[in-house]
């Protein structure tokens, strides 16, 4: 049966060759420049089909990449520095305490 279906494909492209060969130039190089196009148009929505996933494990992986940084410079800070003044971090913004009195300009 797979003989078969292999066969038959074979026979298919043979026929499809010799008349292709058979073919004015003017039709041929519309036939080679219309399949170009469909082989063009078919490798973007292969690309299309597996890049989601490629860009999707990039986003993921910089997202933990971006943690771990934020994460080691929070560590370093808190090592370097010692005891820090009251404060809240926002995301990887550190606000004291301090920050939210009024101060005089001068």
């Amino acid at each position: 049966m797979l003989h078969d279906l292999i066969a038959a494909a074979g026979l298919g492209l043979c026929i499809a060759l010799a008349i292709h060969m058979a073919l004015p130039y003017r039709a041929r190089a519309g036939v080679d420049s219309r399949l170009r196009r469909l082989g063009g148009w078919l490798q973007l929505q292969m690309n299309r089909l597996t890049g989601w996933r490629r860009r999707q494990r990039q986003t993921r992986a910089a997202a933990l990449e971006a943690e771990r940084v934020i994460r080691r410079a929070r560590e370093a800070a808190l090592r370097e520095q010692g005891p820090r003044p009251e404060g809240e971090w926002d995301g990887n913004v550190y606000r004291p305490k301090s920050f939210e009195k009024p101060r005089k300009p001068h």
